[in-house]
C-alpha cells in the first residue's frame, strides 16, 4: 500500500511539474508615457491599404509641393534626396523612412549624384473614419535608419502589384505593424494632442463624425448630428470647437472636401460626379470651396497629385 502511495505520487509529481522553459529575456521597449492616454486609439482606428510602388527616379526628379488625401509612407533604399514635410527640411538617405500625414503640403527633389530609388506607399490610418491619427498623435515626419521595416515594405510592394485574395486586409495588417513598430520603438519621437480633455471630446463626436462620413453625398443639418451625439446643438457646437477647432457646418464641409480630393487622386471619375458624390450640388460651388481649401482648382489638382511619378 506505502508502495502504491509512493509511485501515485511520483506520478502526480511529474504530471505538475514544467516541462518546458518559457523565454522572457526579451528586450524591453522604451517607456511610452506621453502615449499612454491614447492608448485606446490602436484598437479604435481603422485602416486601408491603398497602393505601394517602388520608383528608380531619374536626375531630373521632383515631387511639386502637393498635399494628397491619404498618408503616405516613403521607404529610401538607395541614394538620397533632399524633401519638405510641413515645417520640416532635411536630406533623406537610404533605409530612411517617411511618413506624411493626410493634407500635410510635401515635396521633392533628386540629389542627383547617385542612383535614388524610393518605394511610397499610400494609405489611410483614422479614427472615427475622419481624424487622421499620424497628426492626432503628432508622428515624426523622419526616422533615420530603419532597414528593418524593408522587408514588410518589399511584402507591401508585392501584394500591391499581384493583388491576390485577401490583398488589402494583409497590406493593412503590415501597415499597422509599420506604423505600431514606429510608436513602439521610437516613442520620444511622437508629440501627440494634449489629453485627456481631447480624448473625452472626441469620444462624445464619435457618433456624428460617423454620420458625416456615411452622409457626405446627402444634406445633413446640425440638428441631426447633435441628436446622434445625444447632446444639444449648442454642445455640440462647443466640443467641435474645442476638439477639433471649427464648427460642425465647417467639419461637413472639410470632409466633403477631402474625400473629393482622395476621389480625385484614385478614380478617374469626371469632376462634376465627384462633386455630386461629395454633395455639391453646384458645380461651380464645388470648384470655389475646393480652391480655397487646396490652393488649386479640381482639375490642377489631379494633375499634380499624379506627376510626381
Amino acid at each position: 500500500m506505502a508502495e502504491a502511495d509512493k509511485n501515485l505520487s511520483e506520478t502526480a509529481r511529474r504530471i505538475v511539474a514544467p516541462m518546458t522553459i518559457v523565454r522572457s529575456d526579451f528586450p524591453t521597449y522604451p517607456e511610452a508615457d506621453a502615449l499612454k492616454e491614447w492608448a485606446w486609439v490602436w484598437e479604435a482606428m481603422s485602416v486601408t491599404f491603398l497602393h505601394a510602388r517602388q520608383h528608380e527616379c531619374l536626375p531630373h526628379w521632383r515631387i511639386e509641393p502637393r498635399r494628397l488625401p491619404n498618408s503616405i509612407l516613403f521607404f529610401v533604399h538607395e541614394g538620397k534626396a533632399r524633401w519638405w514635410i510641413g515645417d520640416f527640411t532635411f536630406v533623406a538617405e537610404a533605409k530612411d523612412l517617411l511618413i506624411v500625414p493626410e493634407n500635410i503640403l510635401h515635396s521633392a527633389e533628386h540629389t542627383p549624384e547617385r542612383k535614388f530609388r524610393v518605394s511610397a506607399v499610400h494609405f489611410t490610418l483614422r479614427l472615427f473614419d475622419a481624424l487622421d491619427v499620424l497628426s492626432l498623435l503628432g508622428f515624426p515626419v523622419h526616422v533615420p535608419k530603419m532597414p528593418q521595416v524593408e522587408e514588410s515594405i518589399d511584402e507591401l510592394l508585392r501584394i500591391s502589384a499581384c493583388q491576390p485574395i485577401g490583398w488589402r486586409k494583409r497590406g493593412e495588417a503590415l501597415i499597422t505593424e509599420l506604423i505600431l513598430r514606429v510608436a513602439q520603438e521610437h516613442p520620444d519621437l511622437l508629440r501627440p494632442m494634449r489629453a485627456p480633455v481631447a480624448v473625452k471630446n472626441y469620444k462624445v463626436l464619435q457618433p456624428a463624425l460617423q454620420l458625416v462620413e456615411e452622409r457626405l453625398a446627402d444634406k445633413l443639418s446640425i440638428k441631426e448630428m447633435a441628436k446622434v451625439a445625444n447632446c444639444s446643438e449648442r454642445h455640440l457646437r462647443r466640443i467641435f470647437k474645442e476638439a477639433l477647432g471649427m464648427s460642425p457646418k465647417r467639419w461637413l464641409l472639410q470632409r466633403r472636401l477631402h474625400r473629393a480630393a482622395l476621389l480625385l487622386t484614385q478614380t478617374d471619375l469626371p469632376i462634376k460626379l465627384v462633386a455630386d458624390k461629395c454633395g455639391f450640388e453646384d458645380l461651380s460651388l464645388f470648384n470655389r470651396h475646393f480652391r480655397q481649401r487646396f490652393g488649386q482648382p479640381p482639375t490642377q489638382y489631379r494633375r499634380i497629385a499624379l506627376k510626381a511619378f
